[in-house]
């Protein structure tokens, strides 16, 4: 029974990160609002990696740019968490499925308009999962429920 709410939360979760993937020209933050010294900043700050294509990435302090990524960490990283529980504390098997999952998106993001597929945006969704499952694991760790749960069960 506990599994299945796991289950039903990974899903849950699933479901909005596919539907925030599938909104065209998704836009967190509007650059107008931006003074123009800060985006002759933003844009000396960029770094470019490759030219287009799913290859390539970027790496900007734009708060646009900021807020997307932490959006994918956020959302993989419970997700992952969620799917460590689910896969009955599976740390490879919650890895797994969120890797498939993120590549999946992003196979998704490539037929939306305004939208791009990154290879580094899946990298970056595992490394949120594992983070945040090692995060979990450890904070279980330090309040003694994980010692409790495995002496019970």
């Amino acid at each position: 029974m506990k599994n299945r709410i796991y289950w039903i939360f990974a899903g849950l979760l699933m479901a909005a990160i596919f539907a925030a993937s599938g909104i065209p020209d998704l836009s967190l933050y509007d650059s107008a609002k931006l003074p123009p010294g800060w985006l002759i900043w933003i844009s000396n700050h960029t770094i470019r990696f490759g030219k287009s294509g799913f290859f390539s990435y970027m790496v900007s302090p734009h708060p646009d740019y900021v807020l997307h990524k932490l959006g994918h960490i956020f959302a993989f990283g419970f997700l992952g968490i969620s799917l460590y529980l689910a896969a009955g504390r599976s740390l490879k098997r919650g890895v797994l499925i969120t890797a498939v999952f993120a590549a999946s998106d992003e196979l998704h993001q490539f037929f939306v308009a305004g939208r791009s597929s990154r290879l580094a945006d899946i990298i970056l969704d595992v490394c949120a999962a594992i983070l945040f499952i090692w995060l979990f694991k450890g904070c279980r760790r330090l309040t003694g429920k994980e010692r409790a749960e495995s002496t019970e069960g």
